[in-house]
């Protein structure tokens, strides 16, 4: 098997799905959450009405008293208020790092989360388990009480068939993010791991029909434990490569596009682990692989949407690539004045999995915080005024490239007159 080379550079791109924000249903009493949730997405617009003229501080005053209004209308009565009081406080999470106002509060929103959970409907438990994940990736340093106290909740219905597929992929998303964070001990994402590969595992028989929200639900499963499988050493990836391997192999057969897609992806994700791991080792029939790669690399079936041909081809392309010859992505992802390398596909699937479950959030969250910057190992938190003080000024600038240009002509002049007397 050839070493992993280097693939050429290629533009940054992002996460196939955007975030699942659940139930569209509108409460009568929510009409101060609502007022919250808008004036997180839309903070530092000009159209923001009376807000052009208050200070900073007084904007972060705002703020809280709209998101502690929330929480408050997230233990009302009624469902349909509470589920868009969850979806405020999330806006609210995306579009601000407030760990130091969430810290005395996470037991709070933790225990009103956990009973969301247990008795909401699909909108209300969709909203819950994007917040637990977000109220996680803000708390850096008491994710793992969140974790813990969420865990149980969670993993029972996952396992539950009688829940609804919908609720139990966007719990399991969240679960999986949430354990990636602050899971522990190895033993302990196994654990989930292995809670996840039961319900995806369903897609490998051929013989099972299954409706769209449950090719959803696999899907989401499958993508969830290919995120917990990048914290592996690449030699517990090797001791089950095989078996592994064999179920991907049967999800490429799928009829669902996304699952056929995210099943490609972990595999040269796991692939990359072993090659690394030992770089002679070759996967049973190795040739038979290739083949069915380049079929889903240039498949050009009219049953299939041309978005979706679209998709697929252009994924198992760089799938291929991956598994041939061991090429990893190479992409720049550009966010405020920084830049996130993309150099490998473990990093590809960490970038890509809290793209999909952070949308819009994702470049303000990399900026600031402290969780995913320790996670794609970006550093500290730039300091931005710093940078603007040791930038050159306009007038600094020019005199520096008028000086430049004035070097150049004397420099051309000296060799024209050497050329001249030489003629």
């Amino acid at each position: 098997m050839p070493k992993p080379q280097k693939s050429k550079s290629k533009k940054g791109g992002k996460g196939r799905n955007g975030v699942d924000s659940g139930s569209d249903d509108d409460g009568s009493n929510f009409a101060d959450t609502a007022s919250m949730g808008s004036y997180a997405l839309s903070e530092g617009s000009t159209t923001v009405q009376d807000e052009n003229n208050v200070d900073e501080s007084s904007s972060e005053e705002i703020f809280e008293s709209k998101l502690k209004d929330a929480i408050d209308l997230a233990m009302d009565k009624s469902a349909a208020t509470r589920t868009n009081a969850l979806k405020s406080i999330c806006q609210g999470l995306l579009k601000r790092y407030i760990p130091s106002f969430l810290e005395n509060r996470h037991a709070t929103i933790t225990d009103i989360v956990e009973k969301s959970l247990k008795r909401g409907k699909v909108g209300e438990v969709q909203a819950a388990a994007n917040l637990s994940l977000l109220l996680g990736i803000q708390l850096i340093d008491s994710s793992e009480e969140v974790y813990k106290e969420l865990r149980g909740s969670m993993l029972q219905m996952i396992s539950d068939g009688s829940q609804p597929a919908t609720s139990r992929a966007a719990v399991a998303s969240a679960l999986s993010g949430l354990c990636f964070i602050a899971g522990g001990e190895l033993a302990e994402v196994v654990d989930v791991m292995k809670v996840l590969e039961a319900v995806f595992l369903v897609s490998t028989k051929e013989s099972v029909n299954v409706s769209v929200d449950t090719l959803a639900l696999h899907t989401a499963c499958l993508s969830a434990w290919a995120l917990l499988s990048t914290l592996l050493k690449p030699s517990q990836i090797f001791d089950t490569i095989n078996s592994c391997m064999k179920v991907l192999r049967g999800l490429l057969k799928s009829s669902d596009v996304d699952l056929r897609i995210t099943a490609g992806e972990t595999m040269v994700l796991l692939l990359e682990a072993v090659y690394e791991y030992d770089e002679d080792y070759e996967p049973d029939d190795f040739d038979g692989l290739l083949t069915g790669l380049k079929q889903l690399a240039t498949d050009s079936s009219k049953a299939k949407s041309k978005k979706d041909r679209k998709e697929q081809r252009s994924s198992f392309r760089d799938v291929l690539r991956g598994v041939e010859d061991g090429d990893s992505p190479s992409e720049n992802i550009k966010f405020g004045r920084e830049v996130l390398k993309i150099d490998s596909w473990l990093k590809k699937c960490q970038y890509d999995w809290f793209c999909k479950m952070m949308g819009a959030g994702m470049n303000q969250h990399l900026s600031v915080n402290s969780m995913l910057r320790e996670i794609f190992e970006l550093g500290p938190t730039l300091n931005y005024l710093e940078a603007d003080a040791n930038k050159l000024s306009k007038t600094q600038r020019n005199a520096l490239n008028q000086q430049s240009f004035k070097l150049r002509s004397q420099l051309r002049g000296k060799n024209r007159d050497k050329r001249s007397s030489v003629i």
